[in-house]
């Protein structure tokens, strides 16, 4: 069971493995750099390894951005730079700010428009970068056999997915595992 933000309904919903499947297809490059025989690493490189992974995976899907209404945005460093900046001239009283979905032509987003866009951006990668930390701290924990079946997607044990579902319920979301 793998849990994500619905943009539109403000919540953590559950999809299946034939979604997670599609999601992860951003990764495929990421996943063949990954091929080092697991059993020759000691613990330590194990755990570097796949802390390795788990940081690619989750900037890969990041990065992969959100889509809205039939428009993809990006979420590359420089996207999450500018629209931390355009966010900040609509807070200033901007009535609208210059924007543009992946591949389309720039436009002027009116205020209400740009924010729901920035906020869902922003709940997008703070369920990623908080599931990762995540998996970061149950790598640290991990036993061996534990490390070899960890991944980007993976369910995580009852003590962080609850620690998880509390934080993403903190700040607004609604979680349903």
């Amino acid at each position: 069971m793998l849990h994500k933000f619905d943009i539109e309904e403000n919540k953590i919903i559950t999809f299946s493995d034939e979604q997670y499947e599609e999601l992860l297809a951003t990764l495929e490059e990421t996943k063949t750099k990954h091929t080092v025989e697991l059993v020759e690493s000691g613990i330590d490189d194990l755990r570097a390894q796949k802390l390795s992974e788990v940081g690619e995976a989750c900037s890969a899907i990041i990065y992969a951005g959100i889509e809205i209404g039939g428009s993809k945005f990006g979420l590359e460093t420089y996207d999450q730079i500018e629209l931390i900046a355009q966010l900040a001239s609509v807070q200033q009283g901007a009535p609208a700010v210059p924007w543009h979905p992946d591949g389309e032509l720039c436009r002027l987003f009116p205020a209400t428009e740009f924010v729901d866009m920035a906020n869902a951006a922003m709940a997008h990668i703070f369920y990623h970068r908080t599931y990762c930390n995540h998996l970061n701290f149950w790598i640290k924990r991990a036993t061996r056999e534990e490390l070899e079946a960890i991944f980007y997607g993976a369910e995580l044990p009852e003590d962080l997915a609850a620690s998880m579902m509390e934080l993403i319920a903190a700040v607004g979301g609604a979680g349903n595992g």
